[in-house]
């Protein structure tokens, strides 16, 4: 690998999609202005990779070199530094309704409803005290909580709605049911669950990894970062991931995660999520000639449907360039069915393109 170089990474979490009606039958990728992006895929290489369903999976393969099953609630609680050992385990909690036997994943919190949440958690949390529950808020009213035990209940994964019974809740049921009666039905429901001893399996066998910070604002990519022991540096979102971004990499290589662009498809917002790619390709073109100097790359995870909110399983498009000015638009970055380049191999590709 080349170690010269410093190298970019900017990372768009959930920004490929399906086609979208309302924009004529493109993209948000393909019908957005985004002149910096552009500029890397038009003066570098472009391929695709197999996405994953979630960014941990796809950050874990990516920097292992294999798959690694860790499951969402573990890596969170790393990226959170809650107590994780043998006999406890850890999830991911996301808001929710549950109404005649479905549950239907609430992303539309607002402010004061995310505020009156964690007020209810907090006070529904004797209903679970002799879990011994431990639990840790972030944005859009989401939470990664640790309770004694290793049993793991298997409950169902959002973005998609599902079916689900109270009596499916188990021991969570009546933290849960506590929550809804408080919140007019919204609630705090528990998935992704696991304890950190198969997690350990997979540390012991992590290959050799560049010198790197993670700048994310999201536990799932900084618990990868704590998990495999690479720097890493928490912010309150894009912009001031750009801004440390533009000081961190004078020294070193940045992994700059940008979770807006999934977090914006899940509330089905097809121009917004136009207007956001735009924005964040504004705020990197403030600073382009910071990035002049170094490798720039451009990676996305997975599809995510701003039309249902679902995640889609897809072909996802990567960009490497050691040039960004002048800026050029002979490609866009966007969905494309180039070169496929296994996600496994893609991180010594980058390293030593």
């Amino acid at each position: 690998m080349n170690e010269e170089k410093r190298v970019l990474m900017i990372f768009l979490d959930g920004a490929t999609d399906d086609s979208v009606p309302i924009l004529n039958g493109r993209t948000p990728l393909q019908v957005a202005k985004k002149p910096f992006l552009d500029s890397i895929a038009s003066h570098g290489t472009m391929g695709c990779t197999l996405s994953r369903d979630y960014t941990h999976f796809y950050l874990l393969e990516l920097f292992i070199g294999r798959k690694a099953e860790i499951p969402r609630g573990v890596i969170e609680a790393y990226g959170l530094e809650l107590p994780l050992d043998e006999k406890r385990v850890a999830y991911r909690m996301t808001p929710a309704i549950i109404k005649d036997g479905k549950v239907d994943w609430y992303y539309k919190i607002s402010c004061q409803d995310e505020m009156n949440l964690q007020k209810a958690v907090l006070k529904s949390r004797e209903k679970i005290r002799e879990m011994d529950p431990k639990i840790i808020f972030y944005n859009g009213g989401k939470a990664v909580m640790t309770v004694k035990g290793t049993e793991v209940m298997d409950l169902p994964k959002p973005p998609s709605p599902a079916d689900v019974l109270p009596s499916d809740l188990g021991d969570f049921r009546p933290f849960a049911e506590s929550i809804a009666e408080m919140m007019g039905g919204i609630t705090l429901l528990p998935w992704g669950g696991g304890s950190g001893l198969k997690a350990e399996q997979y540390r012991r066998k992590v290959r050799p990894l560049p010198q790197m910070t993670v700048i994310s604002k999201s536990p799932s990519a900084l618990g990868v970062a704590a998990f495999l022991n690479i720097d890493r540096l928490r912010v309150p979102g894009f912009k001031q991931g750009v801004k440390e971004a533009r000081r961190l990499i004078k020294t070193g290589n940045v992994f700059m995660h940008i979770e807006e662009t999934d977090d914006i498809s899940h509330k089905r917002s097809p121009l917004e999520k136009v207007e956001l790619i735009e924005e964040i390709d504004k705020e990197l073109s403030k600073h382009a000639k910071d990035f002049k100097d170094c490798r720039l790359v451009i990676l996305i995870d997975h599809g995510a449907s701003s039309v249902t909110g679902d995640h889609i399983r897809m072909d996802v498009p990567y960009a490497i360039s050691d040039q960004v000015l002048p800026y050029s638009s002979g490609r866009s970055y966007c969905e494309n069915g180039w070169e496929r380049t296994e996600l496994a191999d893609l991180l010594e590709r980058i390293f030593a393109f």
